[in-house]
């Protein structure tokens, strides 16, 4: 079985919060192996493996899981900033990456994308 795994870390001055993008209902989003009933925030200096069950699924998808980071935990009421994202594999090369992005508001945090391979990489969050 093949699960993309997305190693998130935070070296922001404040929290970085993880949920589950709504759009996808039939999503079941893990946090470091555990399945994920509420939005989780990472505090500076932590980090997180965020997964999906895939099914066994061995292919190349653009579309595999809908994750929403943020600033705050209200991103969908509140004041909260973030991106709404899907991660999947890029067209072109294959590897694991944010295939779609729509900005909430205006975040406080910015992510960079590293060490990406076919089922797994780094996104690491910092002050804007």
């Amino acid at each position: 079985m093949t699960n993309p795994i997305v190693r998130v870390t935070n070296l922001s001055t404040q929290a970085v919060c993880i949920e589950r993008d709504p759009n996808w209902d039939d999503q079941v989003l893990t946090i470091d192996g555990a399945r994920m009933h509420h939005t989780l925030c990472l505090s500076p200096g932590v980090d997180a493996n965020v997964s999906i069950d895939a099914n066994g699924d061995t292919s190349t998808n653009p579309n595999l899981m809908g994750v929403i980071f943020s600033d705050g935990k209200d991103v969908t009421y509140g004041n909260a900033g973030g991106y709404q994202t899907t991660i999947g594999h890029d067209a072109d090369s294959g590897l694991l990456a944010v295939t779609d992005e729509f900005k909430l508001r205006s975040p406080s945090i910015q992510y960079s994308l590293g060490n990406q391979t076919q089922w797994s990489m780094d996104m690491t969050f910092a002050d804007v």
